[in-house]
């Protein structure tokens, strides 16, 4: 399965997948099968590919990906023939907003980056307040709030993880791990 990890709304994209061996040893190519793949998640879209030699080529549209909503989908590669399915692959794909379509205000960090400005946010306010005030009761209405160390554990946790989404989107963008370390002896 050849489909890119990830896909920007509105971009067209196309790609060549190879002929497939399946268990039982068999080559199933294009000559007697065809491929179809069929994202699932936020929209959906059936992508048909065509023969190219004993492979196939699969093509996305500059249309078909702008009905994409961005998100996370579900990836099946699947060949038919007459009264014959095999799904042959299956993956996820992540979709990201076309950022040409997007309003002014347009918040375009991770779950995990505001995540971390929020916990970043509430231990500023805690220290501000001089942590003295943990919950409070006025009629029906009440407020607890969170503990210096349960903020600092919090923060550490989202820090993790948006490293995490820095260094893959590093590695995707041919900037290699940002973690390794070369040594050159002389």
């Amino acid at each position: 399965m050849n489909i890119p990890a990830q896909i920007t709304a509105g971009d067209s994209a196309s790609w060549n997948d190879a002929p497939v061996v399946d268990a039982q040893g068999r080559l199933l190519d294009a000559s007697a099968y065809t491929l179809k793949y069929l994202l699932r998640g936020p929209a959906a879209l059936d992508l048909t590919a065509v023969a190219d030699g004993r492979g196939w080529k699969t093509s996305l549209m500059t249309a078909q990906s702008a009905g994409l909503t961005a998100g996370a989908y579900t990836v099946v590669a699947q060949l038919s023939k007459s009264g014959e399915r095999i799904t042959v692959g299956s993956g996820r794909l992540t979709v990201l907003p076309d950022l040409s379509a997007q309003a002014a205000g347009y918040d375009g960090r991770s779950l995990a980056e505001k995540a971390l400005a929020d916990a970043e946010s509430a231990l500023a306010d805690l220290t501000r307040s001089g942590a003295k005030v943990k919950e409070y009761k006025i009629g029906t209405r009440e407020a607890r709030y969170y503990t210096a160390p349960e903020l600092i554990s919090a923060i550490t946790f989202w820090k993790a993880r948006v490293l995490n989404e820095r260094t893959a989107q590093d590695i995707a963008n041919g900037l290699g791990n940002p973690r390794n370390l070369m040594v050159r002896f002389k």
